[in-house]
C-alpha cells in the first residue's frame, strides 16, 4: 500500500470514529454502526489495487 492510500484510509477512520460516536450520542444506533462496513469496503478495495 503506497503512502497516499494508507494517508487516506487513516483519515476515513478517524472521521468514521468521530460519526460513530457523534450518532452514538445521538442515540442513532443503526447509523453509528452503518460506517465500519464501508470502511472495510474501502480497504479492501485499496488492497486490490495492490495485485
Amino acid at each position: 500500500m503506497n503512502r497516499p492510500i494508507a494517508i487516506l484510509l487513516i483519515v476515513l477512520i478517524i472521521v468514521g470514529f468521530l460519526f460513530s460516536t457523534f450518532a452514538l450520542f445521538q442515540g442513532k444506533f443503526v447509523e453509528a454502526l452503518f460506517v465500519y462496513p464501508l470502511l472495510i469496503i474501502a480497504y479492501v478495495f485499496s488492497r486490490h489495487g495492490k495485485r
